[in-house]
């Protein structure tokens, strides 16, 4: 599995008021993840010098997205497990799921039932489509958070 070579979006901070990040201040981000449903949480670099998940997008403007990292790309893959069988939320067996990108470990991240993203084995799904091969190679955000190779 080969690593992103892409560089950070730069976003600006226009939210009103929050512990991890300045008003007017640039940083690093990295993608956009599902939120119940909606492709709207976007990872980037607070004032910690962590990687921060579960921010609203409409908190930061784009300064500049030079290799389109914000993009809103997805694979689809199709549950073919069925350890989640007894389960409320999860996976759902022969059911289709939107998958926005793949870990250091090489999990997938699958919009699953709860309308979230988490992490699962590529062993539990069959890839329909990959149009931007995202599936095969890790996403920037674990290139850039000093994973081992």
């Amino acid at each position: 599995m080969e690593k992103y070579n892409k560089k950070p979006a730069q976003v600006k901070y226009i939210g009103s008021s929050s512990e991890k990040f300045t008003n007017g201040k640039t940083y690093n981000a990295y993608f956009l993840e599902y939120w119940q449903g909606e492709r709207n949480s976007l990872h980037v670099m607070d004032n910690s010098g962590e990687i921060s998940d579960f921010n609203p997008f409409e908190d930061f403007e784009v300064i500049e997205d030079t290799d389109n990292v914000l993009n809103t790309y997805e694979a689809i893959v199709k549950c073919v497990t069925h350890k989640y069988d007894s389960e409320l939320f999860d996976l759902t067996y022969g059911k289709l799921y939107k998958a926005i990108g793949r870990d250091k470990d090489g999990l997938f991240l699958v919009m699953d039932d709860s309308f979230d993203c988490y992490f699962y084995s590529p062993d539990w799904f069959e890839i329909i489509s990959d149009e931007h091969d995202l599936l095969s190679h890790r996403s920037i955000y674990y290139s850039f958070d000093n994973c081992d190779d």
